[in-house]
């Protein structure tokens, strides 16, 4: 079995975070290890506080799983002090991970900050190049690539640039987005992959950020192209929010 590592914030509620991470793993058939970022006491409506691991302890958290274990992919996702931004730096600049995907946990839904502004600025200077992909909202790209945005296509322009910028590919979700259907695009620095779904209204949609960049690093620690592991990833996450859930095969 391959390995899986999340490097993320524990949500006490279970739908997302290090929680949600784990059982993603689990359901698509790879080991998930673990390296907490942070404590949050929060429920399915908003996040009512944060407090981040001492940098020290994350250190020695993800260099325990780089050194006994041969990771596969890796999932990046709230990192809570700009303290534990340099270290995941630091930590994945030596490593040899090719699979590595960031969820920009900039804020919660409820708007809880989670990030400084210099922690956004070494995300963008250390980590993003360490990155296959990052999924930002539209919201989180908003704020990354510092402009307003109106439309996917405007943002689909901006991401050409910024994939060069930043070396990595960049996925923009469309749940933001108006419309009757989610349009989504795929960015890569050679290509863009767009993609068009149904709208569904999902129950609830906490934790579903965390639960589709993980699926995607899964789906790469698997072998399976970049666009493939998105759309596979997609299907998956529609199906567990549906109450249809789809294995990892």
């Amino acid at each position: 079995m391959k390995n899986f590592l999340t490097i993320a914030a524990s949500d006490n509620s279970g739908g997302a975070g290090i929680q949600k991470d784990i059982s993603v793993a689990y359901d698509i058939g790879l080991w998930p290890l673990s390296a907490i970022t942070g404590i949050t006491v929060q429920n399915f409506s908003r996040v009512i506080s944060v407090s981040p691991v001492l940098p020290s302890l994350l250190e020695q958290q993800i260099a325990e799983c780089l050194a006994s274990f041969d990771v596969s992919a890796i999932k990046i996702g709230a990192i809570c002090s700009e303290e534990n931004v340099d270290v995941i730096a630091t930590c994945l600049s030596n490593c040899s991970v090719k699979h590595i995907v960031l969820d920009p946990v900039i804020a919660s839904t409820s708007g809880k900050l989670f990030l400084t502004e210099r922690a956004i600025g070494v995300l963008r200077e250390r980590i993003f190049p360490l990155t296959k992909l990052i999924t930002p909202n539209k919201p989180e790209f908003e704020l990354l690539a510092n402009t307003p945005l109106h439309s996917l296509d405007e943002a689909i322009d901006i991401a050409k640039t910024k994939t060069q910028e930043w070396n990595t590919s960049i996925l923009l979700k469309g749940g933001h987005f108006t419309g009757s259907t989610i349009r989504e695009a795929l960015v890569t620095p050679s290509s863009v992959f767009l993609h068009e779904h149904p709208r569904v209204n999902f129950t609830y949609q906490h934790g579903t950020g965390c639960t589709l960049s993980s699926a995607i690093a899964c789906f790469l620690g698997k072998g399976e192209s970049l666009n493939s592991a998105y759309l596979k990833a997609t299907k998956y996450l529609v199906g567990h929010y549906t109450g249809c859930k789809v294995s990892g095969d």
